[in-house]
């Protein structure tokens, strides 16, 4: 038998997010993890942002999803095209749902496995999205648009640097 439990946490002086467990008649808590918060999505794009500006590139924009590909945020400026916001989700959904960086089914494409631009659920299948691994699980993933397909994934691994160098597991 279970029952949910829910425990409140603090964020800053309007905002708290609530903690949902399932946890048996014993006591024990299931389904432990990892996750990506508001904050630490705003915080990867930050990183992205001013990884992007240090090396005067044009803007960019930046997506950030969970595990399951949804999107915790985006940020793209007005001068950066509206596609690139829909590209950087997408790129970020495909890393997140693949578990790998995107540009690998850009890359397989290229050499001719054409069939994975009939694969289901994914459609940023180029370079620019990197998962984000946290205690060897893949807890979501980052996704660049709008600069040439290296910049857009040098920009992506900048925010997910930032991310592994300010926690640990």
């Amino acid at each position: 038998m279970f029952y949910l439990s829910e425990n409140h946490f603090h964020l800053n002086n309007s905002n708290y997010i609530t903690l949902i467990r399932l946890v048996n008649i014993k006591g024990a808590t299931l389904n432990k993890k990892p996750y990506l918060s508001l904050e630490d999505a705003q915080c990867i794009i930050a990183a992205c942002r001013e990884s992007a500006n240090k090396k005067n590139y044009p803007l960019v924009a930046v997506a950030v999803c969970d595990d399951g590909g949804n999107v915790i945020a985006m940020e793209r400026s007005p001068e950066v095209p509206p596609v690139s916001a829909n590209i950087a989700i997408n790129k970020a959904r495909t890393a997140a749902l693949g578990r790998r960086d995107s540009r690998i089914y850009e890359e397989q494409i290229n050499n001719g496995r054409q069939a994975l631009l009939s694969a289901p659920d994914i459609a940023g299948l180029m370079s620019g999205g990197v998962p984000v691994i946290f205690e060897n699980m893949c807890i979501g993933a980052v996704g660049v648009s709008n600069l040439k397909p290296d910049q857009d994934e040098e920009v992506a691994k900048a925010g997910l640097d930032h991310f592994s160098a300010n926690y640990s597991a």
